[in-house]
């Protein structure tokens, strides 16, 4: 019986410290996100209806990215997507996918297939209001958030550059968007630049 009740009081001590070690990690990614900057924001609108605000932040304590690519696997960026109506999560799929196909060869789609489909399958249906994060740190990869919800990461540096180009880079899935995003988004390095 105290053998017992021993062996059940440590798993229990376990569980807590493993819950502790979860809440303690939730927290510092928060922190993290507490030095991020909003250089970007815009809305993206299909014949006068307003689709989706998004936001571009990054950390200005970071280097800049080599050659001001802001896909560099050095460089930390956050991209924030409410959305202002509701969107399917096989449309988002389908629409990474063609992004992606049009943008790159297979031959440069290959080695991040596997992890394209994994964070594909993370998305879900979303409604008015709903807000989708993806967050690239150097250390702790591509996050994928849904409002509050943490839905998965992707750690290679090559297939997390891949998925964020369908918003900051060639596959881009506007155009017009993504380079008003990045022209601001140069225009805050500049200013950052001109104050140090």
């Amino acid at each position: 019986m105290k053998g017992g009740r021993s062996v059940k009081g440590h798993w229990t001590r376990v569980r807590r410290i493993l819950l502790f070690l979860v809440i303690v990690s939730h927290a510092t990614g928060l922190l993290a996100a507490a030095n991020w900057q909003t250089v970007s924001s815009e809305y993206f609108s299909l014949l006068w209806k307003k689709i989706t605000y998004t936001q571009l932040q990054v950390d200005p304590q970071q280097a800049l990215p080599d050659a001001g690519d802001i896909l560099a696997p050095e460089y930390a960026k956050q991209i924030i997507i409410e959305y202002k109506i509701g969107v399917s999560a096989e449309r988002f799929r389908d629409m990474t996918e063609k992004a992606l196909a049009g943008a790159y060869s297979q031959a440069e789609l290959l080695p991040a297939a596997g992890d394209i489909a994994r964070f594909s399958s993370w998305y879900q249906d979303v409604e008015k209001g709903d807000k989708y994060r993806l967050a690239w740190r150097p250390a702790q990869g591509l996050q994928l958030y849904l409002n509050d919800t943490y839905l998965g990461v992707i750690d290679d540096p090559n297939s997390a550059a891949l998925i964020l180009s369908v918003w900051l880079g060639p596959a881009a899935v506007s155009e017009s968007q993504r380079d008003t995003m990045l022209a601001a988004w140069r225009r805050a390095l500049t200013n950052t630049k001109n104050k140090l």
